[in-house]
């Protein structure tokens, strides 16, 4: 040791020493050695980090470190290492490892007693020797240096702990404000000396003086009111507002409701924060003692609430009154001063409280206060903004809503109140938000109210805002508009309206993407009604409008009904970006038809970007880049963290304006040895290795099920006798094969329609020319199984299977109602769903494994799909079909319908947890699996040789099964069977067989024109099945319901055709061209005439659906009562010379143009046209003026066309003339009697009769004269 530390230290033990001695005198303090203990205190020494002859080579320079060791209570409190002269960076791993590293100085002694010892035990750090020898010697100095802690007198303050324990128990507000204040006084000085401990006569004086302070407490005058803040549940806070039902606020996020910026002027009970149970609030009471029973908080009270808020925790102490904020109800806070404002408390008889309206205060009416009402919200179903809410309302305890029709509606914090100015309440509709549920039952009665005014109780006092605000009932019905092309001709948008009430009056509007009005001119929504009810709705657009997503809002034009709306995109198919197909750089580029500005623009605004059926938003919160701004595909993200060679991506880009683009991106694969393909495979081959029933057999059996169909065997054909459903539907996703009475076979590819359908070596078949000739069609297996085969074995593999390429397209179908037809690309890969691979065996067959899972659709540039808004149903057991156990599936069933391959079913017994499966059950298309045109998917299982239920079981207990289809992700249903689920045949009743022969007879009663050919061919391929199912000798009441629901479906499905008048319009143009004269004819025949025409002209102009029958029925009465017009015996009149025909022959010959014409007949009409003319001018008797008419005629009939050789009229230029000049209707014309012209039979005959009947009434005139 140095002298001069030497010195150091004697001065300061001696400083020390004389401390202590002034301190306790009694017993002196000197330097600590060994285990002796330290005085409290601090002590700083320094040591120099010296270099040995070993550390020469090191790269570090010496330098000084300083210990500083703190003593509290005898114990190392802290030690502070610092580095001083000379120290650099490059010493920084040493200097750490002996000071703050896990066996530096301040980890190994921090806490330990304040010994010489303790510092000794602490050894050098490895690795830090030499720094760590420093920081030793230093500390056992600084160690060294300080006194050792004496040794106090013992002073008994027993008493005076019992004096302060029982002065705390005390409650301030019971005692006079004096005493109270020495209390405080001798409480301060107590506690200060027992502090201290100087003295035993010290402490007993305190004593004295507290127990006298505490006996000298003056006992304060009770008052009969007090005021007190108190946390009042809501339903009991809004009650004498007239509100009812209004319970505590929900929350699953467990931090809003513990937040008291967001939930101010609540309080909760549990501290957990599972609910706001209501509001803190002034109360005056008449008798603090009837709140004994009650938590009182007071000054001293203190309540922590931690909560977490985007991932940062922080923690909030409440004292005093604001520790209320979670406590019991009608915990109370003792008030010194009377509020302003304040409800009154009364004690019932049974102990509990009510609570008067608000008093003290007056409300404040705020007119100038803006609000902002919609029905359109994500917090509830209605939302009542307001702006320009006084700065003075920091916190809302309440808020009532009210109605003139006398509702009161009392809202709650965070679910109702929001940020003060935000109101929003849930009626039913909207349920749920941010997880929370919401209270909609109190709010329910306010819809179709109007609100008149809404009431604040807020901290600066009461404030009461006058409305008129009619509340729109809202209904569950939604609207949806199709996704539409501005590229098209006529741009539209199929519109669809589910649940809307009988009176809502449908007015619609449009806002485009910059969310403008569109003009009414611009659109129209074009609403149609059939014969059956079905409404139809079409969004057209009269003038093209810009790209975008546009919303379409559905309002009722009475304001009854709230609105609702949908979103839509309006898309140029000119998408500006194109997949590089580069699968070792994949990435989009430019279409040569795009401009720069179009693809930078397309690439910055895509809105959500899906790979194999997860989508990825691009933007927002969450959002998830997968392609840069370059265009290439970020491989580093999570949607392609699994991938492997030969996985494919189905990437689908979506941004509004445009059409989603799908495209595939798969991973490069070097060497390949497999081949992926589509093969046809049997039913056995397809169920050889999946781990069911009689999996791989082909084993048939005679006995026919219940239906009478050959469905008991294995994994064999399924072979059908009728033609009726089966081979379009099985075309979907079979192997199926047509053989016909003559030994022809088809072997079915798809149905190009209804009537065409494609065998698997491209001929086109009309199925008409075979229908009759039909002996059975079989579905042998699946043509779309997914496989992969060693390339090695692909050759041979192809020899065996119906195989379909890469690139190749896949077929089946043809639509009806939800059930469509598909054509697709091939692109089976590695990660393709269901999978298999085939193996070539010894003998060169092939077998087969079981299905992959997979994430790919095995679809060019589709998504894998997911099936949603199925709606199964387990049926009573009734073996319609044959089967002991059948599922449904109805709902939104018809894609996955028309793609569904297979379905496994799995039976668990009583195993509720669909853990340990006791058999599973393979199916095939037709005899298990069904899917109907509009009755959903028809699952059943049948007793036969793949289907047997282990022993000791029935068939009741907990099933799943699951639906494989092409494209699908794989469907699973669970779901328990009861006894009431597993068939029972028994007979059909006679009522349900008389309602089937009503059906067919209803069926047999239709007219086949008045309906669309789709749509009847459907009907009559029913009435068949009903017709052959009647004619059974004994029916199945499951078959005989089952065919009543499909006859009944037709039948309502049936849809008529629009009239087509065309024919009825010329008969009624013919009839009033005709011109004819009631005079003419008999009153019966001119009343049946006149009867027909009136009937056929209503149906022309009726607003009602017409019926191609009745038309037709018009137009035949019509021509029938033409034909039947009888002529009525005209008496003769001498002195009358009727000139009617010979008018319209001179009108006719004066509509001729001479041009048309030769020079010589020309010259002949006009000599006859003029002595017709004299004729008609002189009137001198009929005789003159028939033959006048007559020469006319023949005149018009010889004339020649200029330019042709002159011959002899034909019938037809006869008759044309004929018609013409009997002035017969020539609007279908140019209006103009030609020569040669053909004309109707019809006009000739008037012309004919007209013509007789003027040379009749001469004949008689000259009889009348030879008789006189």
């Amino acid at each position: 040791m140095k002298k001069k530390n030497v010195e150091t230290k004697v001065i300061t033990i001696m400083m020390a020493a004389s401390m202590a001695a002034s301190i306790c005198p009694a017993v002196p303090a000197l330097a600590v050695t060994k285990n002796q203990v330290a005085a409290d205190g601090t002590y700083t020494k320094t040591a120099h980090v010296t270099k040995t002859e070993e550390d020469v080579d090191d790269n570090w320079n010496e330098y000084d470190v300083e210990v500083t060791l703190s003593v509290e209570d005898g114990k190392l409190k802290d030690i502070s290492v610092s580095p001083k002269n000379g120290y650099d960076s490059g010493n920084d791993s040493y200097f750490n490892k002996a000071y703050n590293k896990s066996k530096g100085i301040k980890t190994k002694l921090a806490g330990t007693d304040a010994t010489e010892d303790s510092i000794n035990s602490w050894d050098t750090v490895s690795g830090a020797t030499r720094t760590s020898k420093a920081i030793k010697e230093a500390a056992l100095e600084a160690i060294q240096s300080a006194p050792e802690a004496s040794v106090a007198v013992t002073v008994d303050t027993t008493s005076l702990e019992a004096f302060i324990k029982s002065a705390e128990a005390l409650t301030e507000s019971d005692y006079t404000a004096d005493s109270w204040s020495a209390l405080k006084t001798a409480l301060a000085s107590a506690k200060t000396a027992i502090s201290e401990k100087k003295s035993q006569d010290a402490v007993d004086k305190a004593a004295s003086d507290l127990n006298t302070a505490i006996q000298g407490l003056k006992k304060a005058e009770v008052t009969t009111e007090s005021y007190v803040l108190m946390n009042i549940p809501y339903a009991a806070f809004y009650e004498s507002d007239g509100v009812t039902s209004v319970d505590s606020v929900s929350s699953a996020t467990l931090n809003k409701t513990r937040n008291s910026n967001l939930a101010a002027g609540s309080y909760h009970v549990d501290p957990n924060g599972s609910d706001i149970t209501g509001i803190t609030f002034p109360v005056k009471i008449s008798n603090l003692e009837a709140l004994k029973n009650y938590t009182q908080i007071t000054d001293k009270s203190s309540v922590s609430i931690t909560v977490t808020n985007k991932g940062k925790t922080s923690t909030t102490e409440y004292k005093g009154k604001d520790a209320l904020f979670e406590s019991a109800s009608y915990s109370y806070y003792i008030l010194s001063e009377a509020p302003s404002y304040y409800k009154e408390a009364t004690v019932n008889a049974d102990g509990t409280l009510s609570f008067s309206e608000v008093k003290g205060a007056s409300k404040t009416t705020l007119n100038d206060v803006k609000s902002e009402f919609t029905t359109n919200t994500k917090y509830g179903d209605y939302q009542l903004n307001f702006d320009n809410l006084p700065d003075s309302m920091k916190t809302v305890f309440g808020v009532v809503i009210s109605t003139k029709e006398g509702g009161n509606y009392g809202l709650r914090q965070v679910e109702n109140i929001w940020r003060n100015s935000e109101l929003a309440w849930s009626t039913g509709f909207v349920t749920t938000t941010h997880g929370c549920t919401l209270s909609y039952e109190p709010y329910k009665a306010m819809m179709g109210q109007t609100i008149n005014k809404v009431t604040y109780y807020t901290d600066a006092g009461i404030y009461e805002l006058p409305m008129d605000q009619k509340v729109p009932v809202k209904f569950d019905g939604e609207v949806s508009a199709a996704d539409a092309s501005i590229d098209v001709e006529n741009i539209q948008s199929s519109v669809t309206v589910t649940n809307l009430p009988e009176d809502f009056q449908e007015e619609y509007e449009l806002t485009d993407s910059d969310k403008t009005v569109v003009a009414k001119d611009s659109y129209t929504v074009n609403v149609t009604t059939d014969a059956k009810g079905n409404v139809t709705r079409t969004l057209v657009f009269n003038s093209k409008p810009k790209k975008g997503r546009y919303t379409l809002t559905l309002k009722d034009k009475s304001g009854t009904y709230a609105d609702i709306s949908t979103t839509f995109n309006m898309y140029t198919e000119a998408v500006p970006v194109q997949y590089n197909e580069k699968n070792d750089a994949p990435a989009l580029e430019k279409t040569d038809a795009a401009s720069d500005e179009d693809f930078k623009t397309y690439l910055k605004s895509i809105k959500s970007v899906t790979v194999n059926g997860t989508s990825y938003a691009a933007s927002g919160r969450r959002a998830v880049k997968l392609i840069n701004e370059d265009g290439s595909l970020d491989l580093t993200k999570d949607a392609f963290k699994d991938k492997k060679p030969g996985d494919a991506f189905a990437i689908t880009v979506v941004e509004d304006g445009y059409k989603t683009y799908t495209f595939t991106y798969q991973v490069p694969v070097t060497g390949s040895d497999y081949t992926y393909v589509y093969a046809g495979l049997s039913w056995s081959e397809y169920w050889a290795s999946e781990g069911v029933l009689a999996a791989g057999s082909t084993e048939s059996s005679e006995e026919l099920d219940s239906r009478g169909e050959a469905d008991k065997g294995a994994f064999d054909v399924v072979t059908r006798a009728t033609t009726n459903h089966g081979l379009h539907r099985g075309s979907f996703q079979c192997t199926a094969v047509i053989e016909t009475k003559d030994g022809t076979t088809y072997n079915l590819a798809y149905w190009k329609d209804k009537d065409t359908f494609v065998t698997t070596d491209g001929q086109e078949v009309a199925f008409a020319n075979v229908k009759a000739n039909i002996k059975d069609y079989k579905a042998t297996g699946l043509k779309y199984v997914p496989v992969k085969v060693k390339t090695s074995d692909y050759e041979a593999f192809k020899e065996k299977y119906t195989i379909v390429e890469k690139d190749g397209t896949l077929a089946g179908g043809y639509g009806e109602v939800n059930l469509k037809s598909y054509t697709a690309a091939t692109d089976v890969t590695e990660n393709t769903n269901g999978l298999k691979t085939a193996t070539k065996n010894a003998d060169g067959t092939f077998s087969f494994s079981e299905r992959a899972n997979g994430t790919y659709s095995g679809l060019k540039d589709i998504q894998l799909k997911t099936a949603t808004d199925l709606e199964p149903t387990v049926k009573e057991g009734d073996g319609s079909f044959g089967e002991f156990l059948r599922v449904d599936f109805n709902g939104d069933y018809g894609d996955l319908g028309a793609n569904m391959q297979a379905v496994k079913w799995t039976y668990y017994g009583d195993d509720a947890t669909y853990t340990n499966a006791k058999a599973s059950y393979g199916t095939k298309f037709a005899a298990d699996n069904w899917m109907h045109k509009s009755m959903g998917i028809q699952l059943g299982l049948t007793d036969s040789v793949r289907c047997q239920l282990p022993s000791g079981t029935d068939g009741t207990g907990y099933w799943s099964l699951t639906i494989y289809a092409l494209g699908y992700e794989d469907y699973t249903y669970t779901f328990q069977v009861r006894e009431e689920n597993i068939a029972q045949p028994k007979a059909a009743d006679q009522k349900d067989i008389d309602a089937l022969q009503a059906k067919v007879d209803e069926a047999k009663g239709l007219n086949k024109v008045n309906y669309t050919a789709d749509s009847w061919s459907s009907m009559e391929t029913e009435l068949t099945e009903s017709e052959e199912l009647l004619k059974k000798d004994s029916l199945l009441s499951a078959e005989v319901k089952t065919q009543l629901q499909h006859m009944t479906d037709a039948l309502d499905r049936l849809v008529q055709k629009e009239a087509d008048l065309t024919k009825l319009n010329e008969a009624i143009g013919r009839a009033e061209g005709s011109n004819y004269n009631e005079a003419d004819y008999t009153a019966d025949s001119w009343k049946a005439y006149t009867d027909a025409l009136a009937a056929a002209k209503a149906l022309t102009t009726s607003e009602n659906t017409l019926l191609q029958s009745d038309v037709d029925a018009a137009m035949d009465n019509l021509n029938k009562a033409i034909n039947a017009l009888t002529k009525a015996e005209t008496p003769v009149d001498p002195n009358v010379v009727s000139t009617t025909s010979l008018k319209k022959a001179i009108k006719a010959a004066e509509d001729l143009k001479k041009a048309d014409y030769t020079a010589d007949s020309w010259k002949e009409l006009q000599n006859a046209l003029s002595a017709a003319k004299a004729a008609l001018n002189e009137k001198k008797d009929q005789a003159t003026v028939d033959a006048a008419t007559e020469n006319l005629n023949k005149a018009i009939s010889a004339l020649v066309k200029a330019g042709s050789a002159k011959e002899k009229k034909t019938p037809a230029a006869q008759t044309s003339e004929l018609k013409n000049t009997s002035g017969t209707d020539t609007k279908k014309t140019s209006g103009k009697v030609k020569t040669g012209d053909p004309a109707s039979v019809f006009g000739w005959l008037t012309l004919a009769v007209s013509s007789l009947g003027a040379g009749g009434f001469a004949l008689k005139r000259r009889k009348r004269r030879d008789d006189k």
